[in-house]
């Protein structure tokens, strides 16, 4: 990464990351999820919607379909990819729909944690990733 802050932003994260995976798997926290639909109403859902589903206010003037969130577990066998979610809010993980790691389509929004009612970016983070989790539709048979 060219940017200092964002590789420091992403180091922290994904050391976080480490540690709660390393002290078992991470489980869904329901409070962590209803602190984070603050951040994904503010920054998400213009191209997300509301549900989380693609279908965004944003979602038909892109030219990269935005992804249906609430399969993203469907997608990975059952199980949701908190890691891989991580990685991408992070920007350590290109996603071709956020730009690049320069410029991501947040920009500087989760550098900062004003209007998340977070104490921390990491903490704003997290509690996205929750909320998104919180979101997948059951397993399909």
């Amino acid at each position: 990464m060219d940017n200092p802050r964002m590789a420091s932003l992403a180091a922290v994260a994904l050391g976080a990351l480490t540690v709660l995976c390393a002290a078992g798997e991470v489980a869904l926290d329901r409070a962590a999820a209803a602190k984070g639909q603050v951040t994904f109403t503010r920054f998400c859902v213009s191209c997300h919607g509301p549900a989380g589903k693609g279908d965004g206010s944003l979602s038909g003037d892109l030219r990269v379909p935005v992804p249906d969130l609430t399969e993203m577990a469907n997608r990975n066998a059952g199980k949701y990819p908190y890691d891989r979610v991580t990685r991408v809010i992070t920007t350590a993980e290109l996603v071709r729909g956020h730009g690049t790691v320069e410029m991501p389509a947040w920009g500087d929004a989760l550098k900062k944690t004003r209007g998340t009612d977070e104490p921390t970016v990491e903490a704003a983070i997290r509690d996205l990733n929750h909320y998104v989790w919180s979101l997948q539709k059951p397993p399909k048979n």
